[in-house]
């Protein structure tokens, strides 16, 4: 089953996302239509509506519509909300509008190419203290940035069924807050997938091998979490985030990063790629990259259950007893870092990977620099002398902390 960015994204609409865009609506009032032209901006879809009625502060939107047609190698799709009600709509100034409550109701995703047919559905969605922005006439990199990105103090999509090759992925809902100044985009935000399930069946047609099935797992459940800090400095921007996907009795990866002097123009360029189902062009980009400065990050993974359960399933497929592959792995470990030339981070290693199997808990590589680093200087180490970038990057490895 190949599901690529863009149609995880239109299937996993949330409710910032399921409202189509609307460029030109003379009969909406000005804050619905800055976020329909937002929208369709960044989607290059077309629009249409039923009827929409304004009763003050209040917008019911029925059956709106984004339909955009298939193109290439990407495929057609089309979103429908049979209402969205706005409500409490409050002009904040400086071209900022607040909305007290939006509400989605009925809205499904079809999504139709050479590689998939895909379908979602989401009865209910809501958002609460949403703010919306209008792009000027000339935008900076900035006001764009401001206007592509969503800020509402809380949002929620409630369950969505998500069917394609006749089986259908289920997810519990996705909820998301924010606080900080939607004037500067300054601010924290959180996003929780709860309870993406796959049912036995669906597992069974992406594990052709069969594997998780043999290690005991008749479904898997998933918990995706994130949360970061947004802080605007002129133009550039300081940004952390933590990120981690669990999967119940199985286990969690986590990957943290924090940065500095990231370039707004290069943000809003990422975020843009994002929402058209791109991959990000790090090389194309590197121009604008080379100033941000890398204060740390991670990666860690916390079991659950899986590592005592593929550590036989490994051992048998190689013909091996399962207490020679454990005896194995470290002394495999030490040779495979040997060329890194770095007797300290080797040893952490060996140390903490022969830690982890013999109480699998938590493993975990940080990189932690005495002082932020740009990534001008990061490219300029000598790939000669991998052990020194290691020590001036402050990578560790540790295990069952």
């Amino acid at each position: 089953m190949k599901l690529n960015r863009k149609i995880i994204a239109a299937a996993l609409l949330s409710s910032a996302a399921v409202v189509p865009g609307l460029a030109h609506a003379d009969d909406a009032p000005p804050a619905v239509k800055a976020f329909l032209d937002n929208l369709q901006r960044q989607t290059s879809a077309t629009p249409s509506y039923d009827s929409l009625k304004v009763d003050g502060s209040n917008v019911t939107i029925t059956n709106l519509a984004l339909n955009k047609a298939a193109k290439d190698n990407d495929p057609a799709m089309s979103v429908k909300t049979a209402e969205v009600a706005f409500t409490g709509i409050t002009d904040q100034g400086n071209s900022l509008w607040q909305v007290g409550k939006a509400t989605f109701t009925n809205t499904s995703v079809e999504v139709i190419g050479k590689d998939v047919n895909l379908s979602a559905t989401m009865p209910n969605a809501s958002a609460e203290g949403w703010y919306i922005r209008t792009l000027p006439a000339a935008p900076t990199p900035k006001d764009e940035l401001l206007a592509s990105l969503t800020f509402a103090s809380k949002m929620s999509s409630g369950p969505i069924n998500i069917t394609t090759m006749g089986q259908t992925v289920k997810i519990d809902g996705i909820d998301s807050t924010w606080a900080g100044d939607p004037a500067t985009g300054t601010g924290k935000f959180s996003l929780k997938v709860s309870n993406l399930a796959l049912s036995e069946a669906t597992l069974a047609l992406l594990d052709t091998a069969n594997m998780w099935k043999q290690m005991g797992y008749s479904g898997l459940n998933f918990d995706i979490a994130t949360d970061g800090d947004l802080t605007p400095n002129g133009d550039n921007l300081a940004y952390s985030f933590n990120l981690s996907l669990g999967a119940r009795d199985v286990g969690a990866l986590s990957l943290t990063a924090a940065v500095d002097n990231l370039p707004v123009s290069a943000y809003a360029q990422m975020l843009k790629d994002q929402m058209a189902g791109k991959g990000i062009d790090f090389a194309a980009m590197s121009p604008q990259l080379q100033g941000v400065e890398v204060k740390g990050g991670s990666i860690r993974f916390d079991d659950a259950s899986i590592t005592r359960k593929i550590l036989p399933l490994m051992a048998a497929m190689q013909g091996m007893d399962e207490k020679v592959l454990l005896a194995s792995i470290p002394p495999t470990v030490q040779l495979t870092l040997v060329q890194l030339q770095n007797e300290t981070l080797t040893k952490q290693a060996v140390d903490a990977v022969t830690k982890f199997l013999a109480d699998p808990k938590s493993i975990m590589l940080s990189l932690k620099p005495a002082a932020p680093m740009k990534i001008s200087d990061i490219s300029a180490l000598d790939p000669a002398k991998p052990g020194d970038a290691i020590t001036r990057l402050g990578v560790t490895v540790t295990a069952n902390e």
